[in-house]
């Protein structure tokens, strides 16, 4: 009875906690960096809204032609990178989810393919590497905002900070190349439009998702972390 109780109360208390840094939590931010890889490859078929000029000219006329919802949205390939990076700041705070990201960061600058398009030092050039490394400020942000005890307002304060920051991050960086590119500013527009301007709702609402998850995912993984 005694063995059962504290087994209890330890369960509980790894879910206000984040893990010490061990072998076991080695492995766990080695499966987390695998993680981001597996998101990187599975994209997510969604669906957005996509109203064409004729409803806005003759919108009675378009609008009684629509036959079904598929009129009037079109598929969209959803990269989950961002809610996964959340996932691990939320689930192993800010220390060894920095040492997760650094292994998937230093995996793909060695040459490995695990970024969406290969990898390779040269992949530093490429507009979307400034997200990657957001990585890094976002999980740093998320752990600790979430190092006291999670509730929602936290929760919703840490998906708001942590999805922001990495696009923050990603439009500055991408900002940067382009203009030393002598890229017009509206080619920047596009960019940020076609990288963050679609994304951005979507990685709100599942990163907020990933994060409610990230605790008792850190209760499956506490017996091997503790």
């Amino acid at each position: 009875m005694l063995k059962r109780l504290l087994k209890k109360i330890k369960y509980f208390k790894c879910l206000d906690q984040y893990p010490e840094f061990n072998m076991g939590s080695f492995l766990v931010a080695l499966f987390c960096t695998f993680l981001i890889i597996m998101a990187t490859f599975t994209p997510l078929h969604l669906w957005l809204l996509s109203i064409p000029a004729d409803a806005f000219i003759n919108p009675i006329n378009f609008f009684s032609q629509v036959k079904s919802i598929s009129d009037i949205t079109i598929q969209y390939l959803y990269i989950p990178q961002i809610p996964a990076v959340l996932f691990i700041a939320a689930m192993l705070g800010p220390r060894i989810g920095l040492f997760s990201i650094a292994v998937y960061i230093g995996a793909g600058l060695l040459g490995f393919p695990v970024f969406a398009s290969g990898g390779g030092v040269q992949y530093a050039t490429q507009l979307v590497f400034g997200y990657i490394l957001g990585y890094f400020v976002g999980v740093y942000l998320v752990g600790n905002i979430l190092s006291a005890k999670a509730n929602f307002a936290s929760t919703f304060r840490a998906t708001l900070v942590g999805v922001f920051a990495v696009h923050l991050f990603g439009i500055l960086y991408l900002t940067i190349v382009l203009l030393l590119q002598h890229n017009s500013i509206f080619s920047v527009f596009g960019w940020i439009w076609a990288l963050s301007g679609i994304q951005l709702p979507y990685d709100l609402l599942i990163s907020f998702i990933a994060i409610v998850l990230a605790r008792p995912g850190r209760a499956v993984f506490w017996m091997a972390m503790d």
